[in-house]
């Protein structure tokens, strides 16, 4: 019998392991930033900052603490994986250094280095499974409680009125969370082979729709074509390797027929030709960008209130904006070109890993290319990586560790003595 198969059967395992889906739901639930948000919805902004950095000191310091109690090889396991974020949280807190705003850069380095232990204590912890399926219990709930908030403030009412955004701020980061559960679901579905959890999909479609989010309808549909396409190829080294040409010519047409009409397809999903007005807010970042490219202004630092230049970026766009609304802008304009250079590793780093896991007949490393997929795309329109917090820089924090952990076994998370005597018990009756 392999080990895997013994692991599945062993009862305190099974027992751990459900509690481990629970511990990613409320890992991925807390750390998306919902309570912050309604906080700052129905009682005061001044708190969200104060919550988010309250939240991710909580969680880093104790699933730390508890994968260091529980699992201590697998925590130094995904403490070696996880190198190019800590690298990242590290350059965040020496930016401090250079920043236009030091006190804002200290707390949201910090903010940022417990999310990122937090992260990497939930690998240590939890297996792919358990990792996917809370993800996808979590976004599940989420959208549960974003119909529950329709009446209290769960749609937009100023910009994009009427768009579903939930328990979040606005609607572009409840879609985030509505298409990576899409995704997570599908995940679990085809690691398990356990149809039934095909069944969520339709749910957060619907509650991408209702979000009017283009960015992460698109995102959502690319993923779950990269989760379908490599549940074709994988296993079949030669079949992947037609599939993978036959994909990139594909991808081709599909490029060329998007480019051809563009316009068409962005009024489909709620998008205008200068997405939204990033085709003004783009070009005056990159000019900021020209001035500071190698170490940037800061972590977290440029977009707060206090920076004189920002007012001329407002005048030079013609409205006022708060976010660079690309992933990776974002990035050079607060740690530079060496923040971008460790984030770019890692995505490179993962695709290789989701490639590798395509050659075997059910390795779950696999599921990080759609994941990277969905990602990618939401960090084109949007600032989903890079951050201090949110839903798209959590998933790749854990997408990236899991899967550089490598094909590892499941964790094993011991059960208090009384509990283990009494499973014992019941096998021997």
């Amino acid at each position: 019998m392999s080990a895997t198969t013994c692991f599945r059967h062993d009862p305190c395992t099974k027992y751990s392991m459900r509690c481990a889906t629970l511990l990613a739901a409320l890992v991925f639930f807390v750390l998306s930033g919902p309570m912050e948000s309604l906080v700052a919805r129905h009682i005061s902004a001044d708190l969200q900052y104060r919550l988010t950095i309250l939240f991710s000191f909580l969680m880093g310091t104790g699933l730390t603490a508890y994968a260091a109690k529980q699992v201590p090889d697998r925590l130094w396991m995904a403490l070696q994986a996880a190198w190019p974020l800590l690298a990242f949280s590290a350059l965040a807190i020496i930016s401090t250094a250079w920043s236009i705003m030091p006190q804002s850069t200290i707390l949201s380095s910090l903010a940022l280095t417990f999310f990122t232990l937090a992260a990497i204590a939930a690998c240590a912890l939890c297996d792919w499974t358990a990792m996917l399926k809370g993800i996808a219990f979590a976004c599940f709930v989420l959208g549960i409680l974003s119909l529950i908030l329709i009446p209290f403030g769960g749609l937009m009412t100023e910009l994009h009125e009427g768009a579903l955004r939930g328990p979040f701020g606005e609607k572009n980061r409840a879609g985030m969370v509505y298409a990576i559960g899409a995704i997570a679901s599908g995940g679990v579905a085809f690691t398990t082979r356990r149809i039934r959890w095909l069944v969520p999909i339709p749910f957060f479609i619907i509650l991408l729709f209702l979000s009017q989010s283009g960015t992460s309808t698109i995102a959502c549909i690319i993923g779950l074509g990269a989760l379908a396409y490599g549940e074709i190829l994988r296993g079949k080294p030669a079949r992947l390797v037609l599939g993978s040409w036959l994909g990139a010519i594909a991808a081709i047409g599909i490029f060329t027929l998007v480019t051809l009409n563009a316009e068409t397809i962005l009024d489909m999903v709620g998008e205008d030709a200068t997405f939204t007005g990033r085709d003004r807010i783009w070009p005056a970042v990159l000019l900021r960008i020209q001035e500071s490219p190698i170490l940037g202004y800061g972590y977290d630092t440029y977009w707060r209130e206090g920076n004189l230049d920002l007012e001329w970026l407002w005048y030079e766009v013609g409205f006022e904006v708060y976010n660079a609304h690309n992933g990776w802008l974002e990035t050079m304009l607060a740690v530079g070109i060496p923040g971008v250079a460790l984030l770019g590793w890692l995505v490179v780093r993962t695709g290789f890993a989701g490639l590798t896991g395509l050659y075997q007949s059910n390795d779950p490393r696999r599921m990080a290319i759609p994941m990277i997929a969905l990602i990618m795309m939401m960090s084109v329109t949007e600032s989903a990586i890079g951050g201090p917090e949110g839903p798209s820089w959590l998933l790749l924090l854990l997408i990236t560790t899991k899967a550089a952990m490598g094909e590892e076994k499941p964790a094993r998370v011991p059960l208090p003595s009384g509990n283990q005597r009494r499973f014992r018990t019941r096998q021997r009756t």
